[in-house]
């Protein structure tokens, strides 16, 4: 099965190792989910190698210390593909 056009390193990695093992032909809702998830891997890479040549915290609205906007989006990003294959409900075998 052939990823989705426009994903990246992380996002066909994900691809190849999900088609890999279970076989979502006859399900096209899971091959949406997946193709998400598979988008959203790729932008966690991005924000990940930004965050690598950024400041753990910057200065917020009111000068206070505030944890890094690359480090923050990241974060929720992983929580959005951690619910994403879930909804996958890929059964253990």
């Amino acid at each position: 099965m052939r990823s989705p056009a426009g994903l990246r390193v992380d996002g066909k990695r994900l691809w190849r190792t999900v088609t890999a093992e279970f076989d979502l032909e006859s399900e096209p809702h899971k091959i949406q989910i997946l193709t998400q998830a598979c988008r959203v891997a790729d932008v966690i890479a991005e924000l990940d190698e930004a965050a690598a040549d950024a400041p753990l915290t910057v200065s917020g609205s009111m000068g206070q210390q505030v944890i890094s906007p690359f480090i923050a989006e990241a974060r929720a990003q992983r929580s959005l593909m951690a619910q994403l294959l879930a909804r996958l409900n890929f059964e253990e075998g």
